[in-house]
């Protein structure tokens, strides 16, 4: 059973160091369209929100070869719903008439720092509608998935090579 078990996290462990890796910068985040708090302190809020975004973008960036990095340098986001007041507690309320945005630019580079690639994406869903599912309960269900989206379009050709 530890054979089994030190197998397995050798495994993982090789299949992490083979991954590509990202950076994610803030740029001014005061003047982000959407990132109000509901109930907690703003600058806790913020962080965790932030580090919840890095990490989806980490485990995106996974998926490219491992001398690849993806950095992202994020200008605006507009978080899916809008905070409400609800029984004097302040909510946030996703509908179909408030969708995600967001707004970065990215840069692919290799391990010699030659930009493989560069743009400026605007990220919001064209015909948005709001689901209700086992998924759609996890936090920032929407925003993530807008951001997943782009990342298969954007690299699919790259990952199917692999």
């Amino acid at each position: 059973m530890l054979k089994t078990i030190i197998l397995v996290a050798g495994l993982l462990l090789a299949t992490f160091a083979n991954a590509g890796t990202s950076q994610v910068t803030w740029q001014s985040p005061e003047k982000y369209a959407d990132i109000y708090v509901s109930v907690e302190n703003k600058k806790t809020f913020q962080d965790e929100l932030f580090k919840l975004f890095e990490q989806h973008f980490e485990n995106l960036a996974a998926q490219l070869p491992d001398e690849y990095s993806l950095y992202i340098n994020v200008k605006n986001l507009d978080l899916a719903g809008a905070v409400s007041f609800a029984n004097s507690h302040k909510i946030r309320v996703v509908d179909n008439a408030t969708p995600p945005r967001i707004e970065f630019d990215f840069q692919v580079m290799d391990n010699n720092n030659k930009v493989l690639i560069s743009r400026g994406v605007y990220l919001w869903p064209k015909h948005f509608k709001f689901q209700r599912s086992l998924h759609a309960n996890k936090p920032y269900y929407h925003d993530l998935n807008l951001i997943t989206e782009w990342f298969e379009n954007t690299f699919a050709p790259a990952l199917a090579k692999r």
